[in-house]
C-alpha cells in the first residue's frame, strides 16, 4: 500500500468463510494490504456503529436508523461510516450493521479536510467486499456536501446561527484542557450534529481538529471514550437537559436549549470572519496562527498570532491601540518565521495604523529591514508630543542600530523642522530626543530657533539642562558663551558674572582658552575657586598660554584670571613661573607674586620663586634679606662640595633660609666624606647643628636611602653630639633620636657604626662602644637608658 493512502477495513457479520476469522459471526470482513493488528483493534474498540438496544427490540424498521459517523486518535487516526443492516446473517436476530473505517498514522493523509466534512462522501462502502481484501482509500480523500462555503452558508441560516457556532467552536476547542467537559449534542438529525462539528472544527488548527474525537450517535455516553457525542433525543434521557450536568457541556438542537458561558478568544476571533469574510481564506488564516504559535513554542495561538495570521491570509487591517501593542510585542519576540514573507508584512500593517508612542517603542526594539523607518516614525510620533507640550519623562534608551544615509538625513531634518517649533523650555527634551535615537541635528539648519533657545538658556542658569545629553552640545554651548559674553559687557554683568560664579563655570570651564577675554577670566576664576580637578584643568590650560606668552601681559591676563577669586598656592606659583622665560615676568606680575610669598612659609620652594624674581626686589628689604642669605648659603654649598671642610662654615644665615635649605645641607654633608662632615657638624654653631637634629633622623629612618646613607647620618649625629661645642640642648635631642635609634637596630648595625666612628674620631668610637656594651649589659627600660646615654655622653665634657 502507498504511504498517500489511508487503509481501509470493513467490519461486519460475516457467513462461514466471509471474514478475516474465517469462522462465522462479527468480525473484520475485508481489510487492505498492510493494515495491522492495532488498527484493526482501535477501531473494533472505538469507531464501530452501535446500534439502539431500545430500538432493536422495538424492531423498528431499517431505515428508521440514522447512519453514523465516527472518528478518534489513539495511535492512530480512524475515521469510521456505520450504516445498520438488521437481522444477523443466517438468522432473524437484530443488530446486523457495516462500518467501513479509515486509519492512518499520518494525521496529513486528511489534508484540509476535517473529519466531519467526510459525512456523506460518495465513496463509503455499505456492502462487504467480494473477498478479505478491500481497496484502500487516496490522501485527501473527497468530501461530502458539507464544504466550507457550504457550512458557512448553513450556519448563516440556522437561528441565532453566529451565536450557537461561538458557543460550539469554544466547547470542543477547550475539550482537551484539564477538567474541561464533553461535549454532547443531542438531536434527531445526525446530519445538523455533524454540520455544527464540521463548522467548529474548521475554525480549529488541522492538528488539533484530528485529535478531537467524536460519535454520531452514541447510545452509551458513559463508554464512549470520543471528547464530542451525538444523541438521539430516545435515548438522552436527562442528558437532554443542558443545565443538569456539568461533566457536559450539551447542547439540545431538537429543544434549542445550551448552557449560556463565555465564548473562548479564539472563537470571538475566528467566527465573526468566518461568517462574514471568505471562510477558505479564514480557515487558512487559523492553520497560519498554529503555525506561528508552533514557531514560538507554543501549545496554542496568541492573540498576536492570530492578529497576524488575520493581516497576512485576510489583508485585515491594524485597528486600534491594543492589536497593535499585541503585534508589535510578537514581532520584538517574533516566531522562527520568515522575515521578508510573514514580519515584513505584519509590521508594514502596524506601521500603516498610525500606532502612537508606545507601539513604536516596542516595533523599535525589532531587528526587520524597516526598523529604520519604525524608528523614523517613533521619533515623528515623540517629537509631536514635544511640540504640542505634552508632558514627556525620560524615556528608555533604543538599542544602538545604525541609521541608513537617507534615514540619518530624514530624521535629521525632522528634529531640525521641530526646533523651529517647540518652545525653549522644551528644546532639551527635544535634543534629549535626537540623541537617544542618534540623530545629529545641525545647527545652521535651525539658526534662528537656535539663537532663541540660547537667549532662554542664558537667563534660566538653572534649568537644569545637560549639553554633554545633546549631540549638537558643543555647538550650542558656544552659542551659549556667546550670549553671557554680550551680556557680561552690558549692564547685566553683575547678574551674569554671579550665575557664573554659581552655575555657568562647571558647564563652561572646559571652553576656556583666552585670559583676555572677560568670559574666560571670569569662569576659570570660579572654577579656580571650586577647588579640587575642576582647579587643576584650569590652570593646566592656562599654563599653556604662558609657554608662548606672544601677547604683550599674558602673564598677568593668566594670573588674574585664574586667582582672581582665590589665590594660588606657592607650587601653583612656582609652577606658572616656571613655564615663562624670565625675561617675560613683568614687574606687575612680579609683584603679584611676591604678594603670594609674604603671606607663605619660607621653604625651598618660596627661596626658588625668590631668586626667579630677584630683579624685582626692589625696595622690598624683607624679601632681599632672604634672597642674600639664600645666595650665600647656595655659595657655600657649592664651596663645600669642592673643597669639602677647608670651605669653612655658611657663616651668619637666618634660621628661617637654614631650615628651607637643612635638606640640600643634610645632602652636601653626607656627600662629602665622614671626617669633613663631621668636622664642619663640630665647628658649625648652634643653628646648623639644631638643623641636623632635624634632620639626620628623617635620613636614617628612610628605609628607602642606601645604607651607607643611612649609616653616615647616625656618625654624624654621634659626633655632633659628642663635640665640646655642642649646647646641652643640641646633646638632649640627639640623645633622644639616637636612643631609638639604638633599640630599633641588632649587632650588625652597631659594629657598622662603630666601624666608621674609628675612622673619623677614635675617642667617639669608644665612647659609643662603651655605652652600647653597658645597655645592652643591664637592658635598661627607655628611661634606664636615657640616663646610660647621659652619662656616657657626658664623659667628653669632663
Amino acid at each position: 500500500m502507498s504511504a498517500r493512502e489511508f487503509h481501509s477495513l470493513y467490519y461486519t457479520d460475516c457467513s462461514p468463510g466471509q471474514g478475516l476469522r474465517g469462522g462465522a459471526g462479527f468480525q473484520f470482513q475485508a481489510v487492505s494490504p498492510g493494515t495491522t493488528d492495532e488498527m484493526m483493534s482501535v477501531v473494533q474498540r472505538s469507531a464501530l456503529y452501535e446500534a439502539p438496544v431500545g430500538w432493536m427490540r422495538e424492531k423498528r424498521p431499517v431505515e428508521e436508523y440514522p447512519p453514523s459517523l465516527v472518528h478518534v486518535h489513539n495511535g492512530v487516526y480512524a475515521t469510521a461510516r456505520g450504516v445498520y443492516l438488521g437481522a444477523e446473517t443466517g438468522g432473524v436476530r437484530e443488530g446486523n450493521q457495516f462500518t467501513h473505517a479509515l486509519v492512518a498514522t499520518d494525521g496529513q493523509l486528511y489534508g484540509p479536510i476535517r473529519p466531519a466534512q467526510l459525512w456523506g462522501a460518495p465513496w463509503w462502502v455499505e456492502e462487504p467486499a467480494s473477498s478479505t481484501e478491500c481497496p484502500a482509500v487516496p490522501a485527501e480523500p473527497e468530501a461530502g456536501p458539507f464544504g466550507v462555503e457550504a457550512l458557512r452558508e448553513w450556519v448563516l441560516g440556522q437561528q441565532d446561527g453566529e451565536s450557537w457556532l461561538l458557543a460550539v467552536h469554544s466547547a470542543i476547542d477547550r475539550v482537551h484542557d484539564e477538567g474541561a467537559p464533553r461535549v454532547v449534542f443531542v438531536g434527531e438529525d445526525p446530519a445538523a450534529v455533524v454540520r455544527w462539528i464540521a463548522a467548529a472544527t474548521l475554525l480549529l488548527p488541522q492538528e488539533r481538529a484530528l485529535e478531537v474525537g467524536f460519535r454520531v450517535f452514541a447510545t452509551n455516553p458513559q463508554f464512549s471514550g470520543q471528547e464530542v457525542l451525538a444523541l438521539h433525543p430516545d435515548w438522552a434521557g436527562s442528558l437532554a437537559e443542558p443545565e443538569r450536568h456539568t461533566d457536559f457541556e450539551v447542547f439540545n438542537l431538537a429543544t434549542g436549549e445550551r448552557r449560556e458561558t463565555e465564548p473562548g478568544d479564539a472563537a470571538l476571533h475566528w467566527v465573526p470572519r468566518f461568517l462574514r469574510a471568505d471562510p477558505y481564506d479564514v480557515v487558512d488564516a487559523v492553520e497560519l496562527s498554529h503555525q506561528f504559535a508552533r514557531g514560538r513554542g507554543a501549545a496554542r495561538p496568541s492573540t498576536a498570532d492570530r492578529l497576524a495570521a488575520g493581516v497576512l491570509a485576510l489583508d485585515e487591517q491594524v485597528t486600534g491601540p491594543e492589536p497593535a501593542m499585541a503585534l508589535a510585542e510578537w514581532l520584538a519576540a517574533p516566531p522562527a518565521v520568515s522575515a521578508s514573507d510573514v514580519l515584513e508584512p505584519v509590521l508594514t500593517a502596524v506601521l500603516d495604523s498610525a500606532p502612537g508612542v508606545p507601539v513604536l517603542t516596542r516595533l523599535a526594539e525589532t531587528d526587520l529591514e524597516q526598523a529604520g523607518q519604525v524608528r523614523i516614525a517613533l521619533l515623528r510620533a515623540e517629537i509631536d508630543e514635544i511640540v504640542r507640550g505634552t508632558p514627556a519623562d525620560d524615556r528608555a534608551p533604543l538599542r544602538a542600530r545604525p541609521w541608513r544615509p537617507e534615514e540619518a538625513e530624514q530624521a535629521a531634518a525632522l528634529v531640525e523642522g521641530a526646533a523651529g517649533a517647540v518652545q525653549p523650555e522644551r528644546m532639551d527634551l527635544l535634543l534629549r530626543t535626537a540623541t537617544r535615537f542618534d540623530v545629529r541635528p545641525r545647527l545652521g539648519n535651525f539658526t534662528e530657533a537656535a539663537g532663541r533657545f540660547g537667549e532662554w538658556w542664558a537667563h534660566h542658569p538653572h534649568a537644569g539642562v545637560d549639553p554633554a545629553r545633546w549631540t549638537c552640545g558643543p555647538e550650542l554651548i558656544d552659542l551659549l558663551r556667546d550670549v553671557l559674553a554680550r551680556r557680561l559687557d552690558g549692564p547685566h554683568r553683575d547678574e551674569v558674572g554671579a550665575a557664573i560664579k554659581e552655575r555657568w563655570w562647571r558647564l563652561l570651564a572646559p571652553t576656556v582658552s583666552d585670559p583676555f577675554m572677560r568670559l574666560d577670566a571670569a569662569v576659570a576664576a570660579a572654577a579656580v575657586a571650586a577647588g579640587g580637578s575642576a582647579r587643576q584643568e584650569t590652570i593646566e590650560v592656562f599654563r599653556e598660554r604662558l609657554r608662548k606668552p606672544e601677547q604683550p601681559g599674558t602673564g598677568e591676563a593668566v594670573f588674574d584670571a585664574l586667582f582672581g577669586e582665590s589665590a594660588p598656592t606657592l607650587v601653583e606659583l612656582s609652577d606658572l613661573l616656571a613655564e615663562m622665560p624670565s625675561t617675560a615676568v613683568s614687574d606687575a606680575l612680579a609683584q603679584r607674586a611676591f604678594g603670594v610669598l609674604v603671606k607663605s612659609k619660607v621653604s625651598g620652594r618660596y627661596l626658588d620663586v625668590l631668586r626667579g624674581l630677584s630683579h624685582h626686589l626692589g625696595d622690598r628689604q624683607d624679601l632681599r634679606k632672604l634672597w642674600e642669605d639664600d645666595g650665600r648659603l647656595r655659595a657655600w654649598l657649592t664651596n663645600f662640595r669642592r673643597k669639602g671642610a677647608e670651605a669653612g662654615g655658611p657663616g651668619d644665615i637666618s634660621e628661617e633660609v637654614l631650615g628651607a635649605r637643612a635638606g640640600k645641607i643634610v645632602e652636601a654633608l653626607l656627600d662629602a666624606s665622614p671626617q669633613d662632615s663631621a668636622d664642619l657638624a663640630v665647628a658649625s654653631g648652634e643653628q646648623l647643628q639644631q638643623t641636623l637634629v632635624r634632620e639626620l633622623p628623617a635620613v636614617w629612618n628612610d628605609e628607602s636611602a642606601e645604607q651607607d646613607r643611612r649609616d653616615r647620618a647616625v656618625v654624624l649625629a654621634v659626633v655632633t653630639a659628642l663635640s665640646d661645642n655642642a649646647t646641652g640642648t643640641v646633646r638632649a635631642a640627639f640623645d633622644r633620636e639616637l636612643e631609638a635609634w639604638m633599640h630599633a637596630h641588632k649587632q650588625a648595625d652597631f659594629r657598622r657604626i662603630s666601624k666608621l666612628l674609628r675612622g673619623v674620631d677614635a675617642g667617639a668610637a669608644s665612647v659609643w662602644h662603651e655605652w652600647l656594651r653597658e645597655a645592652a649589659q643591664r637592658k635598661p627600660k627607655p628611661a634606664r637608658t636615657r640616663q646610660v646615654a647621659r652619662r656616657l655622653f657626658g664623659r667628653r665634657e669632663r
